[in-house]
């Protein structure tokens, strides 16, 4: 009779250990949600402001190209007619990155969102190395404009400290920004695939 009794509270023990087990799985699953999903809609947020922001700026070139106050000087319309073409490439790639990372939904196969995660994070580096050159190829087009205003020491200084300052932001950026948040969805991933294997 004792038992059989310690049997049946064995058995009601071992049902609540398990059931213990599927919910803290649930709840932990569901935190590594959130926090996934809060660093997924902080990178669409940042990539739709940066194709809203490139496509504010083409009609600014346009009305540069068009008025005539600045004369004919050719480092302004080349400079102008640049960022017209990066503006229009820039909308496009991040139309096209997110269209990448809306593929991420962390309802489908953890598999299919890794590779969509692989997927974006190689086009961020690519991205990243595209804004180094672009920054070498603007750079001394912004100098030579400058020596053809014939700007004063403090234009000349305002320009090294942009400068400087594009340089940082886009290594703060990526480094801080684009990483820190992709890091953190592929930590969520990789531990939502070990519970499924438990």
């Amino acid at each position: 009779m004792e038992l059989n009794e310690l049997k049946n509270r064995w058995m009601v023990l071992e049902e609540q250990l398990k059931k213990n087990g599927t919910l803290n799985r649930q709840i932990i699953q569901e935190m590594l949600y959130k926090k996934s999903n809060k660093s997924l809609k902080r990178l669409i947020n940042v990539d739709l402001l940066s194709a809203i922001v490139l496509a504010l700026i083409i009609p600014v070139c346009v009305w540069l190209l068009d008025i005539s106050c600045f004369g004919n000087i050719l480092s302004l319309k080349i400079i102008t007619i640049v960022c017209i073409i990066i503006c229009i490439v820039g909308i496009i790639w991040y139309c096209y990155k997110l269209k990448c990372l809306l593929k991420i939904n962390f309802s489908n196969s953890i598999k299919d969102n890794m590779y969509s995660v692989n997927k974006y994070t190689i086009m961020v580096r690519q991205e990243k190395i595209a804004n180094y050159i672009l920054m070498a190829i603007l750079s001394p087009l912004a100098i030579y404009l400058y020596y053809e205003f014939k700007a004063s020491f403090s234009l000349w200084t305002f320009l090294v400290v942009c400068l400087t300052v594009g340089t940082a932001l886009i290594y703060w950026i990526y480094k801080r920004f684009y990483n820190t948040n992709l890091q953190i969805i592929k930590k969520s991933l990789d531990e939502m695939k070990e519970l499924e294997e438990e």
